[in-house]
């Protein structure tokens, strides 16, 4: 029992030091891209994400003078092997037979021998959900910091569509902390609800533009899908390796 919370708490310390490593990224390539300008000659700042190679060391220069010390991505990896090692020492300390069990009712299985596998991982379906759609929704916030400042996108995003200017700030809230609080599992409910209102009143206000997410002014169908998930994550709740599940209590 002992050894299955420290697998628990171990994974949920390599989810949070893999955000917090994505944070890091994504913070520090906006360091160099502010300082370096049309002279960075990263393609794309994923080609940084993982490898510190080539274009990105001019990344470390234009950074270190600037408030955020230099990404490095050693630090991304020994997150992953931090929730390796936390899945490892969960997997080791299950009983025997199927961890977890394998609830009533589950269809049966053509291959049989498969059931096992599928019990265990069970679990880790729900988080990866919640940390790809916090994730992706951290994206759009930071991208909005990098490609200028929050009341320059107040102006050109809320009031040509006829939204109050403080509005901004509330989803530059969303698109950032509540991300990272919906991706880490702590108050799971509230955020994901929020969320869900927030891309609700967008699905509603881009609808003219049709569907597909590259007509002009953006289409209705990727905040109609980021916006259900969000709902039925609120429907859920935190789930397995949530910081709610940690703590006990959720909202």
């Amino acid at each position: 029992m002992h050894n299955r919370k420290l697998g628990h708490a171990l994974v949920i310390a390599g989810l949070i030091a893999i955000l917090l490593g994505i944070v890091w990224w994504e913070a520090s390539y906006d360091a160099a891209f502010r300082a370096l300008g049309r002279n960075l000659k990263i393609s794309h700042p994923m080609d940084c994400l993982l490898l510190f190679t080539g274009p990105c060391t001019q990344d470390k220069a234009a950074v270190l003078s600037g408030l955020w010390p230099a990404y490095n991505p050693l630090a991304l990896w020994l997150s992953f092997a931090l929730l390796l090692a936390g899945l490892v020492v969960v997997y080791r300390s299950a009983p025997l037979g199927p961890y977890p069990v394998t609830p009533p009712g589950e269809p049966r299985l053509f291959i049989g021998k498969l059931e096992p596998f599928y019990a265990w991982v069970r679990d880790l379906g729900w988080p990866l959900v919640r940390i790809a759609v916090g994730g992706d929704i951290l994206t759009h916030g930071v991208r909005k910091l990098m490609e200028g400042t929050l009341a320059a996108f107040a102006v050109s995003s809320m009031e040509r569509r006829g939204i109050h200017f403080n509005v901004a700030y509330l989803i530059y809230f969303n698109e950032t902390v509540a991300a990272v609080l919906l991706a880490l599992g702590l108050f799971t409910r509230f955020i994901a609800a929020v969320l869900a209102i927030e891309f609700a009143v967008v699905t509603y206000t881009v609808l003219p533009n049709g569907y597909v997410i590259s007509n002009p002014g953006g289409g209705w169908g990727y905040p109609l899908l980021i916006g259900a998930l969000c709902l039925a994550i609120a429907l859920r709740g935190g789930g397995p390796y949530s910081l709610d599940r940690a703590l006990g209590r959720e909202l």
